[in-house]
């Protein structure tokens, strides 16, 4: 049974060696191939490196020489496709899949329970993707590996993955609605129908499905990820991985692709640029956007008439990813959807409001305080023009330890609602929960309104009416406060860039402005570094005594 399409076929790989437009990607998988050779001999894995996540919170230097080592089996994996005749890629290729049969866990640190027991049959995120990338070594490749590379690959497979999976009635992962039910369902299945295809049975095979179908309930009705925009390149695209193998598997009886659902998920990404490659950064995002082109040319094949795929220089092209090459497509790459064309998407089960018009790139939140990689944000917004934010959300933080546990959580810039442009009341900052949400949220001709004074634990704040008039060329921000406490009001503007006064109701900020009547407000502006040591403004408009309305205008 061919699962893997083109990629089993031994004259596609003759046609990516010599063809024009498979170069650049072979001539930067050979770079980094050399770039890893260079670093040396295979990275010892240290317990002392090990051990950090549980002394200190870091987690990269252990994760580092991980990479290092799974990074090199599969340069050498491709390079031995693409050119068979080379024994040094087969050789580089054994010694990594020896190294990788060898390590202790393939669970990252950050993932384990705890250090006092030894626990090497773990399947998390690392784990799981591990095993399909084995798996497809193993298919692509088996005939040409020595007999005890070959038989370790699938007895380490056994032993972590399939026999820690196969028997248990649910993992604690497998029926929920984030990234890890894609990602470690989707890896643990796709090992299994590669190497052990006779456990794909009629009852396994729907234990995957519901599987499968609890993830996708973690997106709203309009495919929008409340996790950020990585989480849908990540989470995402193994759900991809998993859905097509599936429908080879059961030639074509499972089909997630026939779902609206999962088109309307396919189309959600190209919603998310607002100015040139800069985008909506709600929760753990970044800033700027790159899509994984593999992921995005399988999904415009899938559904041609929806998916748009915008210009090369906004793409991620990995050379260690095989499906960079075998689900790349020289016509789409050649023929990029207009990343210009203005367009706006609101979702009310969502509250999100996403617009882009010729002139500028918006995106609004109402939402609760407990969603998926949740940020203390109700009511931000992002506003971006000539390919930058002007005012922003930060994103995500550096992924530490602390930063994945909700006791600690909030103390980060990023998380909290400090660093995003929302109110301060008497102080007060938003809370975190479920009960802290929005409330009344509609848009209408152009209006964007909701209540955000539900997010903030703060007597007598009865209400603060956010609403976003959206102009063609400007946006107006009206907040209206029903606060009866003695405490300020501070309205907080968030950007990555130094403010300067143009007039003294005007600031301009980057390639943009906002516009303020300085009768009702005291200006204050002020910086802070991030957990990235990247550098964040706030502007801080602090209400006059007796003043409950203020507005802005961004441009």
């Amino acid at each position: 049974m061919n699962l893997l399409g083109k990629m089993q076929d031994k004259e596609f790989w003759a046609y990516v060696r010599d063809a024009e437009c498979y170069k650049p990607l072979v001539e930067k998988l050979k770079n980094e191939y050399t770039k890893n050779m260079e670093k040396g001999d295979l990275k010892c894995l240290k317990y002392s490196e090990f051990k950090l996540y549980w002394t200190t919170g870091e987690r990269y230097k252990y994760e580092g020489s991980l990479n290092h080592i799974g990074g090199r089996m599969m340069a050498s994996a491709i390079l031995s496709l693409i050119y068979p005749e080379e024994q040094e890629y087969l050789d580089t290729l054994m010694d990594s899949l020896f190294a990788i049969c060898d390590e202790y866990s393939w669970c990252l640190p950050a993932h384990h329970g705890a250090l006092s027991k030894p626990d090497s049959a773990r399947v998390d995120l690392n784990a799981a993707t591990t095993a399909a990338s084995l798996a497809e070594v193993y298919t692509l490749l088996g005939d040409r590996l020595e007999p005890l590379i070959k038989n370790r690959i699938v007895a380490e497979l056994d032993r972590r993955v399939i026999n820690t999976f196969y028997p248990a009635t649910n993992y604690w992962w497998e029926l929920r609605s984030y990234n890890w039910t894609a990602v470690c369902t989707g890896g643990v299945a796709r090992a299994i129908m590669l190497v052990r295809p006779e456990l794909m049975t009629e009852e396994f095979i729907q234990r995957t499905v519901t599987s499968m179908e609890c993830y996708l309930k973690g997106f709203d009705s309009m495919g929008i990820c409340y996790e950020g925009n990585g989480y849908w390149s990540y989470g995402f695209g193994y759900f991809v991985l998993y859905a097509d193998m599936i429908r080879r598997f059961t030639e074509g009886r499972v089909d997630f692709f026939k779902r609206e659902k999962v088109k309307k998920i396919a189309c959600y990404y190209q919603k998310m640029f607002l100015s040139g490659d800069k985008g909506v950064s709600f929760a753990d995002s970044q800033a700027e956007l790159r899509y994984p082109i593999h992921l995005m040319h399988f999904l415009k094949n899938e559904y041609p008439d929806d998916v748009l795929v915008y210009d090369f220089k906004y793409s991620t092209w990995p050379a260690c990813n095989i499906r960079s090459f075998g689900w790349f497509d020289e016509n789409i790459m050649k023929n990029p959807a207009n990343d210009e064309v203005s367009f706006e998407m609101y979702s009310p089960e969502a509250q999100w409001l996403v617009k882009r018009t010729s002139s500028y790139g918006f995106a609004a939140k109402g939402g609760d305080n407990e969603e998926f990689h949740n940020h203390n944000d109700v009511g931000s917004f992002i506003f971006a023009k000539d390919g930058e934010h002007v005012f922003t959300d930060p994103g995500a933080a550096l992924y530490v330890k602390g930063y994945f546990v909700n006791s600690e959580r909030y103390k980060f810039l990023e998380s909290s609602s400090r660093s995003h442009s929302v109110p301060i009341i008497n102080g007060v900052l938003q809370s975190f929960g479920k009960e802290f949400k929005a409330k009344g949220a509609r848009y209408e001709n152009g209006t964007f309104s909701l209540d955000i004074a539900g997010a903030y634990e703060c007597e007598g704040l009865n209400s603060i009416i956010r609403e976003f008039v959206l102009k063609e060329s400007e946006v107006i921000v009206t907040d209206t406060f029903d606060y009866s406490g003695e405490g300020k009001i501070v309205d907080r503007i968030v950007t990555r860039f130094e403010p300067k006064a143009l007039s003294e109701g005007e600031l301009e900020v980057g390639k943009g402005s906002i516009s303020f009547d300085p009768s009702l407000c005291e200006l204050a502006v002020s910086s802070v570094q991030d957990s990235k040591n990247k550098t964040v403004w706030f502007i801080d408009f602090t209400l006059k005594q007796g003043v409950n309305k203020i507005t802005y205008l961004m441009k």
